[in-house]
């Protein structure tokens, strides 16, 4: 073994003993035939003559490679003319040159190599150099690949006749040095710099506007010129420009184009201003600027996207001292440099929000604490600002805080908190920076397994630890010291809001908290109890969770924290002895709980024991002592033709299921099959909504208007008719009116300026049987504020939101109320015809809501039902997921509320029109597939269509729509509506997809006024479970002849769904079914 290493060391060594000779004897040979010398120096220092110079540098003094290769010879003259030219094979035999330097040397074309052959250097560098025959490389061939780095300085003797940009195909960076400007049309390259010397070829400037296939674009010239307006020709399209020049002063501003994203002014050329203003007009998305002394008096207009800024010099304190221009509106500022601008005054807190350098100027004060914790140890971005206090770091100033969302995504956010981006130990979480010094957001990757209870995350120069989910705060010691008490242990916060604590049911005010550490004070004014074992809690505010102790107020002293056996399970934890004191009923060392009679089915998931009272708690699918006897229910049955048939039921049956039966209305629905999560029968003819009555074990569920019988055709509202007289024609396979042009709304009872209205396929033609209206609408105004919306038309205000989410029991009792009103949230944007919003009302349960603005009319399907939207209304989808029902037998109903309302605005030429309030309910049919509502007040109509149709745990299931409260004044003086969704019971997910419009009533006419009213479309809006933003997107609906006037903005989602077909399952599928 040793024998083969050592054979390999000394062939490695021959190898490069060998490139080295070979190095060595190519530049020999290439010396000797330049300027005749046979004593070369090869890797050593350089050797300069009168006649020539060269220095070859190798990559190691021990193996000699050479890696960098200079060689100069003389300007040419009659009496000393040029050394030979050069050709490729002088230059091939070089092994592997990383950079090769030829100044004043003849050249042959192909001398550098050419298509296919082996490249001389990878960076090559010709200064004055003579090319024999004008030219780089023959026609049609490209300089070889490996060469990326190409420099060319051009003088008048060296005989440069054309460079073909295509046979520079491989280099990705080339400097040209030249008093002209070439056509550069077919240089494809990624950076290109460019220097004019001496001066500028005036019939040559023009080809600066041929850059089309550049990206990075660098000029310079060293004599003084107008600016060059070519370089913004439309033709270019790079996106990085700097300027190195000497430019005349500008006689009127100059607009960069869209395209440069990137622009740098590097060198100073201070009389290149208009009166002390910046000539340049810049785009909006222009990310990066850099600007040096342009002699500038006014601070510069920005550009709105900028996200690094540089600025050194120029005079803007020429008159006087300013302060630091205030940078707060421009949201995308990451980095901003002002350097030896003069600036005095503190620096403003809004430049927390970014990264500064800002030295050489006059600033004084003191630096923000956002500066001051996070000082750059290694460089002074505020050095020779003599009057400036750079402060201590008030460490209780960073607060920050965790949080990790359904979907995994990890938001740190609080106050102070730097501008790094923020890495968790052991996982690369890449996070991005939302808003500087406050909020990052990164994303959980599942690759990583299960999210741990603990992380550390390094907000640089400092570490946090986080939970990342809610656990109870540990004791290892209480510290006292006159009223401070200091608690340390672990599972803390860095936020005080976070945490409570209080002694003897007294406050004691936080003074700092970090994860392991809590400081408080007991108040002057409360008298401390002076006791052995005094009653504390330590309370997490978030989550409502508390750990109770007692602890020693006798003395000031230390008491490390004896942990009691069980953590006490009904008592409190005496730290000072680790002994529980137990709750009334409970006793023993650990407060035991009494036990039950049996284990209640806990290792089947069945029930767990309640302790105190020794009885078993069940789940809600069981019930019983022992948690024994299942407690059936449904989330979903599916329908049948008035003829009867087969019914599908899916839910919960559990097992044992002792004497069963399916009750329909009051038809026996005839058994075939079941298991513990399905069921199906055969039903009898029939019609209507039914509900479902489920008995075994003897125990009875009652599923309330579940059922519903399909007709073969349904009444459209209204028979799309207006006193008689058919305004539209009925689809009575589905109940919708098709309207004729000029009317609209769902019983074509209104007016319109649309074709045909609402409901029939979109591809269908809208027939004329009745004259359209003629008639002005007025114009209507959409606001939206805090998850509510409201629509004005003239003097009247719909305004459109969501109640809440009530829980009911089986006798109709609530039993829990959520309020939803000002809690939505917004969460992003995909599309902008599209909303999505939500909020949790649980930890495990979600409600989100999406609205659609439907530019075109478009067919869609839900929960097997054939819709049709038309052009400019609203679709609304309501899911809620998880929800934690109190009991299987229980319900849910959303509610929706809609205020109308006189806004104050006077429309004098409208008190022909005002009317007041009405709602016609008569279309809340529940044997109806599609439901209605009308509410109209001055002429002007809100409609709402409900349909009696949910997806319940992705399946098909059957609601009813009520009328909760009609026409109720509010101490605003306006009149309330509320409208009731009646959803069953699930144990997933649910889906709701109901619709609203405004329009115009047929009685509306226009008042006698000279002024012209303006022509509008209808408005739509939508809400269910978000009425709320339902016209959010309403008021995006109207129209100015035909044109959207307001724009949606982000986060689309759209959420499909395939109807469940009626079905016998296999026995393969049922088993699969299991809840």
């Amino acid at each position: 073994m040793k024998l083969n290493i050592f054979l390999l060391f000394i062939f490695l060594v021959n190898i490069s003993f060998v490139k080295s000779l070979q190095d060595e004897d190519c530049l020999k040979a290439l010396l000797a035939k330049l300027f005749n010398i046979n004593d070369v120096e090869f890797c050593g220092n350089p050797v300069i003559t009168r006649d020539y110079y060269y220095e070859s540098k190798c990559s190691d003094s021990n193996t000699k490679i050479l890696e960098k290769l200079s060689i100069k010879g003389n300007v040419p003259t009659p009496s000393n003319p040029s050394p030979p030219s050069l050709v490729y094979g002088d230059l091939s035999c070089f092994e592997n040159i990383n950079q090769l330097n030829l100044s004043l040397i003849a050249i042959k074309k192909d001398a550098l190599g050419a298509d296919d052959q082996k490249n001389v250097a990878k960076q090559i560098i010709l200064t004055s150099c003579i090319f024999d025959d004008g030219i780089i490389v023959s026609e049609g061939s490209i300089l070889p690949k490996g060469q990326f780095y190409l420099e060319i300085f051009i003088d008048s003797f060296s005989n440069f006749k054309e460079l073909r940009f295509r046979s520079i195909k491989y280099i990705t960076s080339f400097n040209l040095y030249s008093n002209a400007v070439p056509k550069l049309t077919d240089l494809k390259i990624f950076n290109f710099y460019l220097k004019i010397i001496g001066d500028l070829s005036s019939e040559s400037i023009d080809n600066l506007g041929t850059l089309n296939q550049v990206e990075l674009f660098t000029f310079s010239n060293d004599k003084e010129i107008e600016f060059p307006k070519q370089i913004f020709s439309p033709n270019n399209k790079f996106n990085q420009l700097s300027l190195v020049p000497k430019f005349k002063p500008p006689t009127e501003y100059i607009t960069l184009p869209k395209t440069i994203l990137v622009f740098l002014f590097i060198a100073e050329n201070p009389t290149f201003n208009i009166n002390g203003k910046l000539p340049f007009i810049f785009p909006d998305n222009m990310v990066y600027l850099s600007l040096n002394n342009l002699g500038l008096v006014e601070f510069p207009i920005l550009p709105k996207d900028i996200n690094t800024l540089i600025i050194v010099g120029n005079n803007f304190v020429i008159n006087g001292p300013k302060p630091l221009p205030d940078l707060s509106s421009y949201k995308s500022l990451a980095q901003v440099q002002l350097t030896n601008t003069g600036f005095s005054g503190p620096i403003p807190e809004s430049y927390c929000l970014f990264v500064n350098y800002l030295s050489n100027n006059n600033l004084n004060g003191k630096l923000p604490m956002c500066k001051s914790c996070y000082l750059n140890p290694y460089f002074d971005d505020y050095r020779n600002n003599p009057n400036l206090d750079y402060g201590v770091c008030d460490e209780s100033s960073i607060i920050p805080n965790f949080d990790i969302s359904f979907e995994k995504e990890i938001t740190i956010y609080g106050e102070n908190i730097g501008l790094s981006l923020p890495q968790i130990f052991n996982y690369p979480i890449a996070f991005s920076t939302i808003k500087g010094n406050s909020m990052f957001k990164g994303k959980w990757n599942d690759m990583w397994g299960q999210i741990p209870d603990t992380v550390v995350v390094s907000l640089s120069p400092r570490n946090f630890t986080f939970n990342t989910k809610n656990l109870l705060p540990s004791l290892n010691n209480i510290t006292k010291s006159n009223l401070q008490f200091i608690f340390e242990g672990s599972n803390f916060s860095y936020n005080k809001n976070d945490f409570e604590i209080k002694i003897a049911n007294e406050i004691c005010l936080i003074s700092s908290i970090t994860f392991n550490k809590i400081i408080c004070n007991f108040p002057n004014q409360k008298v401390l109890p002076v006791k052995n074992d005094v009653p504390t809690t330590i309370k997490n505010t978030k989550s409502g969770e508390f750990i109770s102790f007692t602890i020693n107020t006798l003395e000031d002293k230390t008491t490390v924290a004896k942990e009691c056996p069980n953590q006490c399970i009904e008592g409190i934890c005496s730290i000072n002895t680790g002994t529980c004191i137990c709750n009334p009923g409970y006793s023993g060392e650990t407060c035991s709980p009494i036990p039950c009679k049996s284990n209640c089915g806990t290792q089947e998931g069945r029930g767990e024991c309640n302790g105190k009272v020794g009885v078993c708690v069940c789940n809600l699918k069981w019930k019983g002592e022992s948690c024994e006897i299942p407690s059936q229910f449904l989330t979903s049955a599916s329908s049948t033709l008035s003829s009867g048939g087969l019914v599908n039921l899916y839910g919960w049956f559990g097992s044992p299921n002792e004497g069963l039966t399916i009750t329909i209305g009051s038809l026996n629905c005839q058994i075939h099959y079941y298991n513990t999560t399905f069921a199906n029968c055969t039903i009898g003819a029939g019609s209507g909504t039914k509900s479902i009555k489920i008995i075994q074990n003897n125990q009875e569920w009652i599923g309330e208007n579940m059922f519903h019988y399909t007709e073969t055709t349904y009444r459209c509202p209204k028979d799309c008719s207006l006193n008689g007289v058919a305004n539209g024609e009925c689809n009575s396979s589905s109940g919708q009116c098709k309207c004729f042009i000029g009317w609209g709304g769902y019983d074509c009872n209104s007016k319109s300026t649309t074709g045909g209205s609402t409901s029939t396929s979109s591809g269908s033609s809208t027939p004329t049987p009745t004259k359209s209206p003629e008639i002005e609408i007025p114009e209507s105004n959409t606001t939206i504020n805090n998850g509510s919306s409201s629509i004005s038309n003239q003097q009247t205000t719909y305004e459109i939101s969501i109640l809440s989410l009530i829980e009911y029991d089986v006798t109709d009792t609530i039993v829990i109320t959520h309020n939803l009103t000002n809690k939505w949230i917004s969460i992003g944007d995909t599309d902008k015809n599209i909303h999505k919003f939500n909020q949790n009302i649980s930890e495990t349960c979600r409600i989100t809501y999406i609205i659609e603005d439907i530019k075109e009319s478009r067919d869609y399907e839900f929960a097997g039902l054939q819709l049709t939207l038309e052009k400019d209304s609203i679709k609304i989808t309501v899911n809620i997921d998880n929800y934690p029902f109190t009991s299987a037998l229980n319900k849910l109903q959303l509610r929706l509320e809609s205020l109308v309302g006189d806004n104050g605005a006077n429309f004098e030429n409208n008190q022909c029109n005002n009317k007041e309030t009405s709602i016609d309910k008569d279309l809340l049919d529940n044997n109806q597939l599609l439901n209605y509502i009308t509410i109209s007040k001055n002429e002007k109509v809100l409609y709402g269509r409900f349909i009696n149709r949910v997806l319940s745990d992705h399946r098909q299931s059957f609601i009813t729509t009520s009328l909760i409260s009609n026409t109720t004044t509010t101490s605003a003086n306006k009149e309330s509506f509320i409208i009731g969704l009646n959803l069953p019971y699930f144990t997933e997910s649910l889906s709701i997809d109901p619709d609203f419009s405004v329009l115009v009533s047929p009685s509306f006419k226009k008042c006698k006024s000279n002024d012209r009213a303006k022509w509008v479309l209808p408005v739509a809006i939508v809400v269910p479970c978000v009425a709320v933003s339902a016209i959010i997107i309403t008021s995006s609906i109207l129209f100015k002849k035909n044109r959207t006037t307001l724009l949606l903005a982000k986060n689309k989602l759209v959420s499909q769904f395939k109807t469940q077909e009626l079905y016998m399952p296999r026995e393969e599928e049922l088993k699969s079914n299991n809840l």
